[in-house]
């Protein structure tokens, strides 16, 4: 498949108190939390049409809109999320199971962005993957560095393709967020969460 330009909805992910966690865990400990995390997100994900297209450690970029099959336009922005809500929903379970056997507190911080992006393969010939890359790509992962765990932070054009209703969920507008290197700052939404953990960004 050629490299392509489109309008996606980006979201990163983040596992809040992952480094805490390996430290109790030890290395086959940390395996299964990972495993366990993965496979969680890429179902979930996979409900609403979004894609991970890269995993470094604990964090992960998923696309929604840039596979094939998947929703587009501004719908693949409002799967986004509802695919975060959903995520966030089943991580309670997970995240109390690991508390109750391992004493390991964790949570999700979430960042979503929506607009242009490259998606394809992209890499050396020796380690093309398709995924996607850009300004929005990074945009979702400051969203995502702000956001607390259990907390979803998105963009202004997330929050314009939810319409009116926003979904039936609560949404908080937040300050707008100043990146550096951007001329304007970025109007910034929330989901807020039911129960907020000060775990760091690690």
């Amino acid at each position: 498949m050629a490299q392509r330009q489109i309008d996606c909805a980006v979201m990163f992910v983040d596992m809040r108190g992952f480094t805490r966690a390996s430290e109790q865990l030890g290395p086959d400990g940390v395996v299964a939390l990972l495993e366990g995390y993965f496979e969680l997100l890429v179902g979930v994900v996979g409900q609403h049409s979004g894609r991970a297209c890269n995993m470094a450690g604990d964090g992960v970029v998923i696309a929604f809109g840039a596979g094939p099959g998947a929703d587009t336009g501004e719908q693949a922005a409002r799967e986004s999320v509802r695919a975060a809500h959903a995520l966030l929903a089943d991580w309670k379970t997970f995240a109390a199971d690991w508390q109750a056997r391992y004493s390991v507190i964790t949570g999700l911080g979430i960042g979503i962005h929506y607009g242009p992006v490259i998606a394809g393969p992209i890499g050396p010939p020796s380690f093309r993957h398709d995924t996607v890359v850009g300004d929005t790509v990074n945009v979702a992962a400051r969203l995502c560095q702000r956001a607390r765990a259990g907390e979803v932070l998105f963009s202004g054009t997330v929050r314009a393709a939810l319409g009116p209703d926003g979904l039936g969920l609560e949404i908080l507008e937040l300050p707008a967020l100043q990146i550096r290197g951007r001329a304007a700052p970025l109007p910034m939404h929330c989901l807020p969460a039911t129960l907020r953990l000060d775990l760091g960004a690690d």
